[in-house]
């Protein structure tokens, strides 16, 4: 049993030591706390940084289309646009914008690249010629129209916004593609300008698809020709309207 003394100083609260060792695990859990809390705060405000970056990176692709107007409008090479964002209220974000011009490789270009591939497979040279290289010696006559189209109707635009929190360098790269099908109506055979003489050919024949057609005279205008070559070319146009 213990003694009367003991019993008091046991009743009387906590000795020095033990007070010391709760004050030292509670600094322990408090300093935790606040190091969580301070990265949660980080964290926080950058995710406002990110949101407002993406936001002026949009805007500034936006932006783009204006000033490639202003500039001429679409041309045959790449065109590169940089500045700060001080008007929006942003001066320490810079974007640095790329317009890309698609260059597409000549035919000749990819066959002799397909042409060495093969050489290195095959080294004796001794091959059949299959369904695949038909296909691909029909690609080369329908190439010239392809690479036109992709060249004169699509941008490749990319914008890299960097800026800076503290010491640390952020950084934001959005891209996107341009199309602008009416370009399509420059290429003949792809819905745009009528070829010489084919105006003449289709008038010429709107008699003989009259009938056909259920019209009672075959001899009607030109203008009002309901022939396969007009309903062709308006096809093609409502075609390029639909990838807008």
């Amino acid at each position: 049993m213990a003694s009367a003394p003991l019993r008091r100083r046991r009743d009387g609260g906590f000795s020095l030591l033990e007070v010391m060792i709760a004050v030292a695990i509670l600094g322990l859990s408090m300093s935790s706390l606040l190091v969580s809390q301070m990265a949660s705060i980080r964290a926080t405000r950058y995710a406002q940084e990110l949101t407002a970056v993406a936001f002026l990176a949009e805007y500034q692709l936006l932006e783009l289309e204006w000033l490639m107007e202003k500039d001429g409008g679409w041309v045959p090479q790449d065109r590169n646009y940089e500045g700060t964002f001080s008007e929006q209220g942003w001066p320490g974000v810079r974007y640095k914008c790329v317009v890309d011009f698609l260059e597409i490789p000549d035919y000749s270009k990819i066959q002799a690249a397909r042409d060495a591939k093969a050489r290195q497979a095959n080294p004796t040279g001794v091959k059949s010629r299959t369904a695949a290289d038909q296909a691909f010696t029909m690609l080369g006559v329908v190439w010239p129209m392809v690479k036109a189209a992709i060249e004169q109707s699509i941008r490749k635009v990319y914008c890299t916004v960097t800026w800076k929190e503290g010491k640390i360098d952020h950084s934001l790269k959005v891209s996107t593609f341009w199309t602008e099908p009416e370009r399509l109506t420059t290429i003949p055979k792809m819905g745009g300008e009528a070829l010489s003489g084919e105006d003449d050919a289709e008038g010429g024949g709107a008699g003989g698809a009259g009938g056909a057609g259920g019209r009672p005279t075959g001899a009607g205008p030109a203008s009002t020709a309901t022939g396969a070559g007009a309903r062709g070319s308006r096809g093609m146009g409502e075609m390029g309207g639909m990838g807008k």
